[in-house]
């Protein structure tokens, strides 16, 4: 998810890599970096505070309606700072930027994982409404979720699963792009499978494609293994997330929760890979 070492690692270095190509492109990476790094150790502490009345407006409430804001602040720079910047830079001659492209594609998609854990989980729509800016497709993210949100955003997301079509959209693109553009070895395209994988096991419950997503995952690892540099940190961020998706194949069914008014952060939060 946001501030996974992997995703940090590469935002910080196009941020540095871009600055003689583009400043609005390489300050918008600066911001996503400090943003996703002080995320990162909000959702870490969500982590730990694993169960939560929604009943009160307690402190961890308050918690989780800054989680949102920063995701939305994420998206916000991410689509009204870099991507209309990364349009200027298609084509063969700016290959070196594919692997920037599939992180933006990711982060999109891990921004709105953040809105499916933490707004209907949590009813901190109650208090503030995520304005989800335009998605990759020219559509306006805001206009697909208003027919569940009722007046002011306050209501009837309990057909919750409002912010689950957009996600799962993004998931799609991001996979797809990290497909056609990247190897099956590289970390970029194993971090967006590990979290397309947790968001199918907790958020949509398809525990049968979740583990698929997974198993592919490693098996097209292991085949382009010779497309792997040979360079010795990127070989040991290759490992981690291999055994991490080894995990995630492998995973049953959850057992049923004994009590359906608390509501658990998800168990598969580990080191900032998956939410």
């Amino acid at each position: 998810m946001v501030g996974s070492e992997v995703d940090q690692k590469y935002i910080g270095t196009f941020a540095k890599t871009t600055a003689g190509l583009s400043v609005m492109l390489s300050a918008g990476l600066y911001k996503l970096l400090g943003l996703s790094t002080l995320l990162s150790r909000k959702l870490l502490r969500a982590r730990k505070q694993r169960k939560l009345d929604t009943s009160r407006d307690t402190r961890s409430l308050d918690l989780y309606r800054h989680i949102i804001w920063m995701a939305r602040e994420g998206l916000t720079i991410l689509q009204n700072e870099i991507q209309p910047e990364m349009v200027n830079y298609a084509g063969s001659k700016y290959a070196s930027l594919n692997e920037l492209r599939v992180l933006v594609a990711k982060l999109n998609a891990s921004f709105l994982h953040i809105f499916v854990l933490f707004d209907h989980t949590y009813q901190t729509k109650t208090a503030m409404v995520p304005q989800v800016p335009r998605m990759g497709n020219g559509v306006n993210g805001t206009a697909q979720l208003s027919g569940s949100l009722g007046i002011n955003g306050v209501g009837a997301i309990n057909s919750s699963y409002a912010y689950i079509t957009p996600t799962l959209d993004a998931f799609s693109r991001a996979e797809g792009c990290a497909r056609e553009l990247l190897p099956g070895s590289h970390p970029l395209r194993l971090s967006v499978k590990l979290e397309y994988s947790a968001f199918l096991y907790d958020c949509t419950k398809d525990y049968e494609n979740a583990r698929h997503v997974a198993q592919r995952a490693v098996d097209e690892a292991v085949a382009s293994m010779d497309a792997m540099p040979d360079d010795e940190e990127t070989f040991e961020d290759y490992m981690e997330l291999v055994g991490s998706l080894s995990v995630l194949a492998k995973r049953g069914e959850p057992s049923p929760r004994p009590s359906p008014r608390m509501n658990d952060y998800p168990d598969d939060v580990a080191n900032g890979h998956v939410i």
